[in-house]
């Protein structure tokens, strides 16, 4: 490994094959605590007004984790120096993790300038790259500008009583957001890898998955033992556990089309699944210590957030990938409609009833997707 070598472009037809490196693993773990964070801040007040909170902390930290992730897609490399700037970003989120519980009640400041050394850090990654690669000069403008600006508004932000700071925070998201999709044409000048990218989104989709196993393990872990607390948390396994199956027989090997509409909708249709997941997890551990009846917000975390995912993956099936449409779409679709009619009766309910109701919603979609795929290898096999 150099001190310092010049990045390249790495998504070019001729790089072939990528697999996430050893540095990308590693700075996915603070991520693992900057959800974990998030998640508890939720569990801890379920109300409408902490759903917003939740999701104006969650897209930041999510975007944090999107900004890094695809620069390395497009330009990673390998010498001392990207290592440093990627630690240093990967130590701005620590720092983003410790401000969330205490960012609504005195630390925001903390939040805004963690998410500001963030962006610094990414920024510098960006301007190494216009110096080293003019080509990608239109790429770096769009996203290093749209960086910056965010990044003078949360700075900005630091200067505003709450809760005014807030609504400045929700205009930098907003601008960054949009970024991608105004400036389309000079984003495309530097191509995304077709089987590194939807790897590393799929990492991340691990890592949120694994929280809603961690919900189960604190439910357990404070609550009173009995026959129908098992049942509901072996079954909010079980409910983790179809996810993963959905998502990853849905999104296995995927075949994006090369288009920056399909780019587009694939990263951000995963903040919904990301945040879908999350909501879950968080439903999950409710329904573990709530005794008798859910609250009516621990319901539509639980069922909200799977429905919200199973539509997320059908967007990403009808916008991003290539090939022959299946009833596997339709079936998905159906199954989201059934998980929102379970959810708006779910706080009648026993938990016990309503994690069997929503279990056998998602082993029958396993099911009939397992099915479906068998027809079609049968039929291809037929030919």
């Amino acid at each position: 490994m150099k001190i310092l070598r010049p990045p390249r472009i790495r998504s070019l037809p001729g790089e072939g094959e990528r697999s996430a490196s050893w540095l990308e693993l590693f700075f996915d773990l603070v991520f693992v605590v900057a959800v974990a964070q998030l998640a508890l801040a939720l569990a801890d007040d379920p109300s409408a007004g902490g759903f917003a909170r939740f999701a104006l902390l969650f897209v930041p930290v999510w975007w944090a984790w999107v900004g890094y992730t695809n620069f390395s897609d497009r330009f990673g490399a390998d010498d001392a120096g990207s290592r440093t700037l990627m630690l240093l970003g990967m130590l701005a989120v620590a720092g983003l993790a410790v401000a969330v519980p205490e960012a609504f009640a005195g630390a925001s400041a903390a939040f805004a300038l963690c998410y500001v050394a963030n962006r610094l850090v990414l920024i510098a990654m960006n301007l190494r790259v216009w110096r080293h690669i003019p080509e990608a000069a239109p790429n770096v403008r769009a996203l290093a500008g749209g960086f910056s600006v965010g990044t003078a508004i949360w700075l900005a932000s630091l200067f505003v009583p709450e809760p005014g700071r807030y609504l400045l925070w929700l205009a930098a998201i907003l601008i960054e957001g949009a970024v991608p999709w105004i400036f389309q044409r000079a984003v495309m000048t530097v191509p995304t890898h077709p089987s590194h990218l939807p790897e590393r989104y799929g990492l991340f989709t691990i890592i949120v998955l694994g929280e809603s196993l961690v919900a189960v393990v604190i439910g357990l872990d404070h609550a009173e033992w009995n026959l129908a607390v098992g049942w509901v948390a072996a079954a909010g396994f079980a409910t983790a556990a179809a996810m993963w199956w959905i998502y990853f027989d849905a999104l296995d090997s995927p075949r994006l089309k090369p288009t920056q509409l399909a780019r587009n909708t694939f990263i951000y249709a995963h903040l919904a699944i990301a945040m879908g997941l999350t909501l879950a997890g968080v439903g999950v551990k409710k329904a573990i210590l709530s005794g008798e009846q859910i609250p009516a917000a621990g319901v539509w975390a639980l069922c909200g957030g799977v429905a919200l995912t199973l539509v997320a993956i059908s967007l990403i099936s009808i916008v991003c990938m290539e090939g022959r449409r299946d009833l596997t779409l339709p079936a998905r679709l159906a199954t989201a409609g059934a998980v929102v009619l379970i959810g708006a009766v779910g706080s009648e309910l026993a938990p016990p009833l309503l994690m069997a109701l929503l279990l056998a919603a998602l082993a029958s979609l396993v099911g009939f997707e397992l099915v479906e795929r068998e027809s079609r290898a049968a039929e291809t096999r037929t030919r």
